[in-house]
């Protein structure tokens, strides 16, 4: 048998197969096409959205989602666009997660996660609070989130999160914790009970925080008569007293 004949007896299955797999993927293809068309200019009521459901929110209010979302009532359920809608929600700065879905025959579902807050942040003059990932949080007021410390300083939202991890590792000494102080974007003060200042190095904070437990007394507190605690240098501990300050200002008057 001539070799151009065998193979053409050889690769015939193989044709009609394939014509087979192009008819059936092709049939496919335009069943969904054609189904997702038409489910997308449905016009029957029974697939108009009806119902938009918000879970999870807290802080945020439905309306403020369902203006944020642009989810509108009555339009062709299969025409919401879910993951534009879950992009939308996540531009509130509350939010950190959404998932959207729709079930049917009319009800849109939306869960969100929120973003808890962890300090009040202070910049120019104006109170905001801040989360774990340094996101400053939309807030008409603050009353209820009064217990929480403040930062200060340019950067200080985004470093927040490293600074008081490091200090809820000393108990006694993060109750006393009254405002943290950020300066040059490179280190912090710390302000604790009394208006003691506490002088903090730009590396190496748990290591000073170790240092500021050890010679505090047993409840964390401090010597009335101390003005402030430098830190900056780990090898020593230099302590000023308000009695100094207050002979240095009398000694510059005269």
């Amino acid at each position: 048998m001539p070799n151009s004949l065998r193979l053409h007896y050889l690769f015939a299955p193989f044709r009609s197969n394939l014509l087979l797999c192009v008819l059936f993927f092709g049939s496919i293809f335009y069943l969904s096409y054609f189904c997702s068309d038409k489910l997308l200019n449905y016009k029957s009521d029974r697939f108009s959205v009806k119902k938009i459901e918000f879970d999870g929110n807290d802080r945020v209010s439905d309306i403020l989602l369902l203006k944020a979302s642009g989810l509108r009532y009555m339009n062709n359920i299969f025409s919401v666009p879910i993951e534009d809608v879950k992009k939308k929600l996540k531009n509130v700065s509350w939010i950190r997660s959404a998932v959207v879905h729709r079930k049917l025959p009319n009800r849109i579902c939306v869960r969100v996660s929120e973003r808890i807050p962890i300090a009040i942040f202070q910049s120019k003059y104006k109170l905001y609070l801040v989360d774990a990932d340094g996101i400053v949080l939309e807030c008409d007021g603050i009353g209820n989130f009064e217990n929480l410390p403040i930062v200060v300083g340019d950067g200080a939202e985004k470093e927040a999160t490293h600074l008081l991890y490091c200090l809820d590792q000393f108990p006694k000494l993060r109750k006393q914790l009254v405002v943290a102080i950020r300066l040059g974007k490179r280190r912090w003060n710390i302000k604790i009970n009394k208006g003691i200042t506490v002088k903090l190095p730009e590396k190496g904070i748990m290591q000073a925080f170790g240092i500021l437990d050890e010679i505090s007394d047993s409840n964390g507190f401090f010597n009335d008569n101390i003005l402030s605690i430098d830190l900056r240098m780990l090898d020593r501990v230099i302590i000023s007293h308000k009695n100094n300050a207050e002979n240095l200002s009398q000694d510059s008057k005269i």
